[in-house]
C-alpha cells in the first residue's frame, strides 16, 4: 500500500513524505476527513513506509516487511477497529479495553522493525473513558511507537488529544481524478465512471466498492427510473405507493433522491446544450436524449428543485414519508407526462 495508491490528497503525502525524508517522525499524528477519501489508506502507507526494510520517503512493496504489511500479517502494526459488542452488533467506536490492550503492547519494543505503529479508526466517536486513556499514552509516549489517530472532524475529540497529535487534513476528490483512477484501476469504462463518480461524492471509496460490484450499482439507478417514471404518469394513489415503499427503504432513501437529482439534472443539461461532454449518466444518453425530448423544461427544473428541497428536509429531521409524499405527489408529477425512457 505505497503512497503512489493514494488519489489526490497531494497535501497530506507531502507532509507525510516529507516527515520521511528528514526522519523527523512525530509519535502521533490525526489524519482528519471525510470517510472514503483515503485516509486509511494513507495510514497504511505511512505504515508501511516506516516499517520498510529499505526505508526512504516510500515502501519499496517488495521487501519481507513490506509484504506482511500487505497482507496484515506485520507483527509491529495493528489496526484498531471498533469490532463487535458481546452480543455480536457492531460497536460505533473503539473501546477503553482495546486502548487498554495498546498500552500494555506499546510498552514492549518493536518485533521486528525500528517503529511499532498502531492505526485507531473512529478516534472522534471514542467516548470519554477510552479518549482520556488514549491521551496518557500520548503524554508519555514510547520512543519507537507511531499512533496514528482517523477521524472524520476535530470537533468531538479533546482539545488536549488534537494538540498532540499532528494534525494531517483530507479533502474530497475532484471527480475527474475518481473517474481516471475508476478506468485506470478498476477498469471501468469511463462512461460508467462518469456516473459511480459522481455518486461517490468526492469520496475515491465507495467508487470503487461500486465499481467492484458491476451491474449491481448500476441496476439501483434502474429501479430509480423506474419509479421515476410511474411517478410521472400515474395517479396519486401510485405517486402515495411508491413514497411508501422508499420510507421504508430508510437508510437508502438520501442515495435514491441523488440518482434521481442527477438524472434530472442531466435532463436539463441535455435540453440546454446536447452536450454528452456534460452528462453524468453519460452511458445513458440515448435514453436521457430521448426522454429531455418529452419533457417540458420547467417541469425539469421544477423537479430539480423539489428534490434538492426533500433532502434539505431530511437533513432538517423531518418525518421521511411526509417528505417523499410531498415529492412524489407535487414535485415530481409531471404536466406534460414524460415518456418512459429507452435504451
Amino acid at each position: 500500500m505505497p503512497f503512489r495508491d493514494l488519489v489526490n490528497q497531494r497535501h497530506a503525502r507531502m507532509l507525510l513524505q516529507g516527515a520521511l525524508r528528514s526522519g523527523r517522525i512525530a509519535h502521533a499524528y490525526l489524519f482528519v476527513g471525510p470517510s472514503g477519501v483515503g485516509r486509511r489508506t494513507a495510514a497504511l502507507a505511512f505504515a508501511q513506509a516506516l516499517l520498510c526494510s529499505s526505508g526512504g520517503e516510500d515502501a519499496c512493496g517488495t521487501c519481507g516487511a513490506c509484504r506482511k504489511v500487505a497482507v496484515g500479517t506485520h507483527p509491529d502494526l495493528r489496526i484498531i477497529t471498533p469490532g463487535k459488542t458481546e452480543a455480536g452488533g457492531e460497536r460505533r467506536a473503539v473501546g477503553i479495553e482495546q486502548i487498554r490492550d495498546l498500552k500494555r503492547d506499546a510498552a514492549y519494543p518493536p518485533y521486528e522493525a525500528k517503529w511499532k505503529v498502531f492505526v485507531i479508526e473512529e478516534t472522534d466517536q471514542m467516548r470519554a473513558e477510552a479518549a482520556n486513556s488514549l491521551l496518557k499514552v500520548l503524554e508519555e509516549p514510547p520512543s519507537s511507537m507511531v499512533i496514528i489517530l482517523l477521524a472524520e472532524s476535530t470537533a468531538a475529540l479533546l482539545p488536549t488529544l488534537v494538540s498532540r497529535a499532528q494534525l494531517v487534513r483530507f479533502t474530497l476528490i475532484p471527480s475527474h481524478e475518481i473517474v481516471q483512477a475508476l478506468t485506470e484501476r478498476a477498469g471501468t469504462p469511463a462512461t460508467q465512471a462518469r456516473y459511480l463518480a459522481a455518486m461517490a461524492g468526492g469520496r475515491i471509496g465507495p467508487a470503487l466498492e461500486a465499481a467492484a460490484a458491476g451491474e449491481g450499482s448500476l441496476a439501483r439507478r434502474e429501479e430509480v427510473l423506474e419509479t421515476l417514471v410511474a411517478v410521472e404518469r400515474g395517479d396519486i394513489i401510485t405517486r402515495l405507493d411508491a413514497a411508501e415503499a422508499l420510507a421504508r427503504q430508510k437508510d437508502g432513501i438520501e442515495r435514491w433522491l441523488d440518482i434521481a437529482l442527477w438524472w434530472y439534472r442531466d435532463l436539463v443539461v441535455w435540453q440546454e446544450t446536447r452536450d454528452p461532454a456534460l452528462l453524468t449518466n453519460l452511458d445513458r444518453e440515448k435514453a436521457l436524449a430521448e426522454w429531455a425530448r418529452r419533457a417540458s423544461s420547467k417541469d425539469l427544473r421544477r423537479a430539480v428543485g423539489a428534490i434538492e428541497e426533500a433532502k434539505e428536509a431530511l437533513r432538517r429531521n423531518i418525518n421521511p414519508r411526509l417528505v417523499l409524499e410531498s415529492l412524489f405527489v407535487v414535485g415530481l408529477a409531471s404536466r406534460s407526462a414524460a415518456g418512459r425512457p429507452s435504451g
